[in-house]
């Protein structure tokens, strides 16, 4: 499971799915949710906190 933070959500989101699609295989992509955040530590642009259980 993920949590995405994005602080330019209209302009980034695009970009970030197909990312996200190109980084797992079909069929196998993680629970995700995305927020538009208003600012990250040192200024981020993507912030992603993720959860793996194997």
């Amino acid at each position: 499971m993920a949590r995405i933070y994005l602080t330019e959500f209209a302009r980034d989101y695009a970009a970030m799915n197909a990312i996200w699609e190109a980084e797992f295989p079909p069929g196998r992509l993680p629970a995700r949710t995305t927020v538009g955040v208003t600012g990250l530590a040192l200024g981020a642009l993507v912030e992603i906190d993720l959860v793996v259980a194997v």
